[in-house]
């Protein structure tokens, strides 16, 4: 079981779209102390990996994003307001049913506690607000485009976490658990470790990945729903997508994966849909021909205060990888290392 420690220190982290940094330094952290090199692509990417041995190998990436769904400032309180309220945009499919919930504002200050409230529809869109915690006042130095988060008080239930953020601090509390087995892999790819900004919201980190790593294979480590109608259930291993508005694997693809897994007894889900989506589009998007796999965990609550995962899942999800790096190449080295 990877360590639910480093999970906590991830879910106690702000991080929404365009605002990574501090999931970001978790990562660098741990990466650098598994003795692992770190490269930072900008804003919107950062990647990590041994020093490369034995000559030039396929380029195996794994690849998690780092953000969240949440809200930006959008509107600013009303000078001498009663009841001084800041208006929020959705950076992502944040959501939650009630008609408010609690949240955390981060400003140049600090974080501070509010209340997200859910207004009157218009236009088919909810309009949000968020507003001091009672007894409290909203920071003099609110800003446009200061960022609003779910408020996180993890729980656990047995096997099942439940939390805020899960998609996507279950992939990134994968990166973290990898770095340090990557030493003792007997792996013909060289592996790559990476994490990508605004997943949630436009997708560019993984563009910028993709250019920056020019991968041979791709693991993509996302969250995916429970869906009983086709069989995919908390608890059961990791999900396969098998199709959606990203990726679209062949018949053969999909056993390729599974022969591997089974061989090593690991369970493994498939999933089909054509919406949705995560950061695999971007690599075909690019022009690069290495297959993507979709490698997920399911969740229930996707995007609200309150997801729902198996942690069974991800010590599964972690050999599956382990696996698919170690067994036979599922992709043509073609193209010289330098």
């Amino acid at each position: 079981m990877p360590d639910p420690r480093t999970l906590q220190e991830l879910l106690a982290c702000h991080s929404t779209p365009g605002d990574e940094a501090e999931v970001r330094a978790v990562l660098e952290r741990h990466w650098r102390a598994a003795g692992l090199r770190v490269l930072r692509h900008g804003d919107f990417a950062v990647s990590a990996a041994l020093p490369r041995r034995g000559g030039r190998k396929p380029i195996l990436l794994v690849t998690a994003h780092m953000d969240s769904p949440g809200f930006a400032v959008d509107r600013l309180p009303a000078p001498g307001a009663r009841k001084p309220a800041a208006g929020l945009t959705r950076l992502g499919g944040a959501a939650f049913a009630a008609r408010c919930t609690a949240g955390v504002l981060k400003t140049r200050s600090g974080k501070y506690t509010v209340v997200i409230r859910r207004n009157k529809e218009s236009r088919g869109e909810f309009d949000y607000s968020c507003e001091p915690a009672a007894g409290a006042a909203l920071p003099p130095d609110l800003d446009h485009g200061d960022r609003v988060c779910f408020a996180c008080a993890p729980a656990r239930e047995g096997d099942r976490i439940v939390a805020p953020f899960l998609d996507n601090r279950l992939g990134c509390w994968i990166l973290a658990e990898l770095a340090p087995r990557l030493a003792g892999w007997k792996s013909r790819y060289h592996v790559v470790l990476g994490a990508t900004a605004c997943e949630e919201f436009g997708g560019f980190g993984a563009s910028v990945l993709a250019r920056q790593v020019q991968p041979d294979l791709v693991i993509v480590v996302d969250a995916t729903y429970e869906a009983p109608g086709q069989n995919v259930r908390l608890g059961q291993g990791p999900v396969l997508t098998l199709s959606d508005a990203s990726v679209l694997l062949s018949p053969a693809r999909r056993d390729q994966v599974r022969v591997i897994l089974a061989a090593a007894h690991v369970p493994l889900q498939t999933e089909v849909y054509n919406f949705s989506g995560t950061d695999a589009r971007a690599f075909p998007h690019l022009g690069l021909a290495c297959p993507v796999l979709p490698l997920l965990l399911a969740t229930i609550g996707n995007h609200s205060p309150r997801e729902t995962a198996d942690l069974r899942d991800a010590s599964q999800q972690l050999t599956a990888i382990a696996c698919l790096a170690q067994g036979n190449p599922l992709c043509r080295f073609q193209k010289p290392r330098g």
